[in-house]
């Protein structure tokens, strides 16, 4: 295929921002970027429109999906509290086919809102085993890319942490191979809801597997203070100590971590996915971009299954940084475009192949309807940040294919797929 960009943000590493070009798209390969603009019958017309790589969404939880809406008495009044009357509710009330079909229309979601890959952990003890078989059919039944795993917690038990473990093991060591586009990884839910024991045996797992785990942490202060009354320190140096760090690590939130913290997390090359739409949500605090930044680790963005639409995730980043530093310069808002796109590629350890426009990537492109103003080179990263939204997506292209058009919807999903998934929401109310 060939796509005509009337204006081509590119997010390479020189950051180029191009006009009136096209791109040449050979077996899902990017091959060039021309000058110019190319017609003939295999030619995707966005002259008119800007186009970014395709969006990255790298911490999501798409069982989230049912639950929103949901006629819940729940009042939390702190991060624990929100996990144990809502989500642990949640998660043990999940059947197989809620963990199907949320992860179908969480998929469906995400490519209507430009995002073309994602970094999923899904939790749902009663499900087990099987329930990544369930999870992987569902997004396979869209053309998303898509990292897998079950959150391994041993809050219930420590049977039930390793069946966590075992059901990683078996997706990626026999199921993943069935699936095209979605591949299997290791998560430990918390520090505080596992054991020492199950920690260094996710390690041991991950490290044979060759996969990264993730882990939220220190997303509330829940999880320092049990760390220190377990411990006798805070979460990370607890987990270097126990060897977590040998494996491959994406931390999610690192909202409480400390500066030594932080520093132990880039000493160990351990990427971070930054949730600030779901921190506001919870209202956990800021994580310290900035000192992680200037520790030169790699940071990437997620919506923690709160809100498909990663333009609105990247406009919280925008407001919560410049909040923090009581000044609206305080933030460079194409940095939030960076983190969606090529950061979180780092993070899922896909920036070979996706994360930006340029010869050797795959064809992975969002296009973009941004209205009647014009669209300059040096502020069209600002604009697509500041203005632009799930509504605004014209166009996902995965591997040179359009998989989802306005107007027309995802490519092989219908009207009856969707209305399933909300006939086992409500199903799952009843239950909850």
């Amino acid at each position: 295929m060939i796509l005509n960009a009337g204006t081509l943000v590119t997010m390479n590493d020189e950051r180029e921002v191009r006009e009136e070009v096209h791109v040449v798209v050979e077996d899902g390969e990017i091959t060039a970027v021309e000058d110019g603009f190319e017609s003939g019958d295999d030619v995707v017309d966005a002259r008119d429109e800007v186009v970014i790589p395709g969006l990255v969404n790298c911490h999501t939880h798409m069982y989230a999906l049912p639950i929103r809406g949901a006629p819940l008495t729940a009042t939390p009044e702190s991060f624990y509290e929100a996990l144990v009357d809502i989500w642990w509710e949640v998660d043990e009330a999940f059947t197989m086919e809620d963990a199907r079909l949320s992860s179908l229309g969480s998929s469906v979601e995400m490519l209507q809102s430009g995002v073309t890959a994602f970094c999923d952990n899904y939790s749902g003890p009663n499900t087990l085993p099987g329930a990544l078989d369930a999870v992987a059919t569902g997004v396979a039944e869209t053309p998303i890319r898509g990292m897998i795993t079950f959150e391994t917690t041993a809050r219930n038990s420590d049977d039930e942490a390793r069946a966590g473990i075992e059901e990683n093991q078996q997706f990626i060591r026999e199921d993943e191979a069935e699936f095209d586009r979605v591949t299997g990884h290791y998560c430990l839910h918390t520090l505080f809801t596992n054991t020492e024991d199950v920690v260094k045996q996710t390690v041991e797992a991950a490290k044979a597997d060759d996969r990264p785990i993730q882990i939220h942490l220190e997303e509330g202060l829940v999880d320092v203070h049990r760390s220190i009354e377990d411990y006798g320190k805070r979460p990370v140096p607890a987990l270097e100590e126990m060897g977590f760090f040998d494996a491959d690590v994406i931390a999610a939130h690192c909202v409480h971590s400390t500066e030594t913290e932080i520093e132990i997390l880039a000493d160990h090359d351990v990427n971070v996915a930054h949730n600030p739409y779901s921190n506001i949500n919870n209202a956990v605090g800021i994580a310290n971009v900035e000192k992680m930044e200037d520790e030169g680790m790699t940071i990437g963005i997620g919506d923690d299954g709160w809100d498909p639409d990663m333009f609105e995730t990247m406009r919280s980043a925008v407001g919560i940084h410049k909040l923090k530093k009581n000044n609206p310069s305080g933030f460079d808002m194409a940095k939030a475009l960076e983190w969606a796109t090529i950061g979180s590629a780092r993070v899922m350890g896909m920036d070979d192949s996706i994360g930006s426009i340029e010869p050797g990537k795959r064809g992975d492109f969002v296009t973009l309807d941004l209205g009647p103003n014009p669209v300059l080179p040096g502020s069209a990263p600002y604009y697509v940040v500041s203005a632009a939204s799930r509504g605004d997506v014209t166009r996902t292209v995965i591997d040179g294919d359009v998989v989802y058009e306005r107007g027309e919807g995802v490519h092989g999903v219908d009207d009856s797929d969707m209305e399933a998934v909300g006939e086992a929401s409500a199903a799952l109310w009843d239950r909850l």
